[in-house]
C-alpha cells in the first residue's frame, strides 16, 4: 500500500517538473535552464529533481527514451497483426494521440524550432521497428521507403502541430496510411 503511494508522488513531482520544463522551454532555449529556477517554478526541493535526474539534460533525455520506448513497444504489438493497413493505421492513431495528448511537450520537441537531434532520434527510434511488408515489397525498395515514409510522417506531424492539431488523431491516422498506402503500392 505504502509502495503504490510512493509511486503516485514520484509521478506527480515529475509531472511538476515537465509540465514547468514545458513552459520554459516555450520561454528559452534548454541551455539557459536552470535546475534552479525550474525546481521553484514547479515548487520542487532540488534535491528531489536530482533523486531523478543529474541535470536538466539527463531530465529531457529520460522524457525522450519513455517516448520511445512507448512508441517502439506499441509498434512491436501492432506487428504481430497480419493486416499491413490495420498494422499502420493503429499506429499511426496511437502515436497521433499521444501527440494530442503531449502537444506541448512534442511543440517543443517537434516544431519547427525544435530539438534537431530529438527529431533524429525520433526517425531512428521508427527507423528501429521495421514495418512488416510481408515479401510484398523488395529489399531495395523498402530500403528507400522505410525513410521517406518516417520522414514524410514526422512532417505531417509538425504541420499538425502548428496548425493546433485542427484536425482529430484518428483522422490523421487514415491520412498518413493512405498515404502509406499510395507510396508502397502506387
Amino acid at each position: 500500500m505504502k509502495e503504490q503511494k510512493i509511486d503516485r508522488r514520484v509521478r506527480k513531482t515529475k509531472s511538476a517538473l515537465l509540465k514547468c520544463l514545458t513552459k520554459l522551454m516555450s520561454q528559452k532555449k534548454l541551455n539557459d535552464i536552470t535546475v534552479k529556477e525550474l525546481t521553484e517554478l514547479a515548487d520542487v526541493n532540488r534535491s528531489t529533481f536530482y533523486l531523478y535526474y543529474k541535470d536538466i539534460f539527463d531530465m529531457v533525455e529520460q522524457i525522450e527514451t519513455e517516448m520511445f520506448d512507448e512508441f517502439i513497444k506499441i509498434f512491436q504489438s501492432l506487428n504481430k497483426e497480419n493486416d499491413r493497413y490495420a498494422n499502420f493505421l493503429s499506429f499511426y492513431t496511437y502515436i497521433f494521440e499521444y501527440v494530442q495528448s503531449n502537444a506541448e511537450i512534442c511543440k517543443i520537441l517537434l516544431g519547427h524550432d525544435g530539438d534537431y537531434a530529438f527529431i533524429q532520434k525520433f526517425k531512428d527510434a521508427i527507423m528501429q521497428t521495421k514495418p512488416p511488408f510481408n515479401g510484398a515489397i523488395s529489399e531495395i525498395k523498402i530500403h528507400f521507403l522505410r525513410p521517406f515514409i518516417i520522414s514524410g510522417f514526422i512532417g505531417v506531424v509538425q504541420q499538425w502541430l502548428e496548425d493546433g492539431l485542427n484536425v482529430p488523431p484518428k483522422d490523421m491516422a487514415i491520412i498518413m496510411t493512405e498515404i502509406n498506402s499510395t507510396a508502397i503500392h502506387p
